[in-house]
């Protein structure tokens, strides 16, 4: 079933069912969407995401058909990731990111630069940093590429890994106040009596995290409140891992500090940076090809809280 409207006067939830449901104390988990950016050509055939197991049976039926050029809008964790499958399948993709630098929300400067080198040598392969989409061009009605501020890319699929937008309709159309998301406290309160938020639909904070580990933490926290308990969230050095194109990485916490220490070995192909706060305290690390080390790491910064 299918939520489509809160009474939050009487405490009744409508489906598409059209058979109601009462409640004492509701969660919101109501998710997030895939974010498609505002420009002409984002409805043409040929445009997609991959978020449901429908997306991925669409996405097969279009590599089996013969797909060969594929553009990848986002080149974040998932764009990568989903850049190196459609690699695998036989396509040549060209990565769009409008950041200038390669992950800017998981490596500094340093290391991008670092990644960037180990990537630059794959085959079929095109990465443009700094780049912004203008529209995707169609023909007959399905996409042909992508036409960018300073030039096209060809493609017959366009991938779009653009992030995320909270599922807040339902909540905001109830008078629950929204931002990004479904604005909540650190119990997981929203602004109505009796109705918790959590996962990618909650702004906790001012902060929308779009993370399972981040959804999974918020569930249990919400479990306990909606069972009378009174426990915060409290937001963690949630790590960033990716494995793609022989290239593995990890970071978490932030990613800089009052100072830094920087270990490299280009020969076996390994970064490891440190940074720390002006107490001299671990408060986010970045490891580059020797992963062994993550876990101790992530265990050691500084929690968000305990920060100056």
């Amino acid at each position: 079933r299918t939520l489509c409207a809160i009474d939050t006067k009487t405490k009744t939830l409508t489906f598409d069912s059209g058979v109601p449901a009462h409640y004492d104390r509701l969660l919101l988990a109501t998710g997030s969407h895939c974010f498609y950016p505002p420009v002409p050509g984002m409805d043409l055939d040929g445009v997609m995401s991959l978020r449901e197991y429908a997306d991925l049976q669409k996405l097969r039926a279009r590599l089996d058909a013969g797909v060969k050029r594929a553009a990848v809008i986002g080149g974040g964790l998932l764009g990568l990731e989903l850049a190196q499958s459609l690699l695998e399948r036989g396509c040549a993709v060209t990565v769009i990111e409008g950041s200038p630098l390669l992950l800017p929300r998981n490596l500094d400067e340093e290391a991008a630069g670092v990644v960037l080198k180990r990537l630059a040598g794959i085959g079929n392969l095109t990465l443009r940093f700094g780049c912004s989409v203008k529209e995707v061009a169609g023909k007959d009605g399905r996409a042909v590429g992508v036409t960018l501020a300073d030039g096209t890319c060809e493609a017959d699929l366009v991938m779009v890994s653009a992030g995320v937008r909270a599922n807040i309709e339902v909540a905001a159309a109830a008078g629950i106040p929204c931002n990004r998301g479904i604005v909540a406290d650190s119990c997981l309160r929203t602004g109505v009596a009796e109705i918790y938020a959590a996962g990618d639909c909650a702004e906790v904070a001012g902060a929308s995290y779009g993370l399972y580990d981040a959804a999974r933490s918020m569930g249990s926290v919400a479990a306990r409140n909606l069972l009378g308990e009174e426990q915060p969230f409290v937001s963690q050095a949630y790590p960033a891992r990716l494995s793609v194109f022989g290239v593995k990485l990890f970071s978490a916490g932030k990613l800089a500090g009052a100072r830094s220490e920087t270990t490299q070995d280009a020969a076996a192909g390994t970064f490891r940076k440190l940074f720390y706060d002006d107490s001299n305290r671990l408060i986010g690390c970045i490891l580059v090809g020797d992963l062994r080390e993550a876990v101790k790491l992530q265990s050691q910064i500084i929690p968000v809280r305990e920060r100056a």
